[in-house]
């Protein structure tokens, strides 16, 4: 199946700080968000939980979601710049220690902290094959450049 590429500027904000939120929906169809720190790896966006969590089991029965990241930048006009991603979850039943580590770097400077997944014997990884790109940013000129 043909994965949708992510545009340089995106890379570049996904590769950022930022917190990314993540979109689930519960069994009564209502949204259910949370925070969650990111990794690109080549055109996949992968990020970790506890497999007992709502958002992993929510993404275990309907693997539909959406991810919201708010740059820092605001456009000429004074909007905040943000990147949609729409996507399905592939949920593996382990997160590798490397991938932890990976995130605490991105995020708190640390490879081991001590609020990381890695003493959690049900953690897994969510990677995101992604549906469609949209926001408010560069990514939309570039988006357009690449399907023309």
């Amino acid at each position: 199946e043909l994965m949708l590429e992510i545009p340089a500027s995106a890379q570049a904000l996904l590769g950022s700080d930022a917190v990314a939120h993540v979109w689930t929906r519960n069994p009564d169809g209502s949204p259910q968000v949370s925070v969650v720190w990111v990794l690109v790896r080549d055109d996949e966006i992968i990020f970790g939980t506890d497999g007992a969590s709502r958002k992993a089991r929510n993404l275990a029965r309907d693997p539909s979601l959406i991810l919201s990241i708010e740059d820092t930048e605001r456009s000429g006009r004074g909007y905040q710049r943000h990147l949609i991603i729409r996507g399905r979850a592939l949920i593996e039943p382990a997160l590798p220690d490397a991938t932890i580590d990976a995130l605490c770097r991105k995020y708190v400077g640390l490879a081991r902290h001590p609020l990381s997944l890695r003493n959690s014997p049900t953690a897994v990884t969510i990677r995101v094959q992604i549906d469609r790109i949209s926001g408010l940013g560069p990514w939309s000129s570039e988006l357009a450049a690449q399907s023309a």
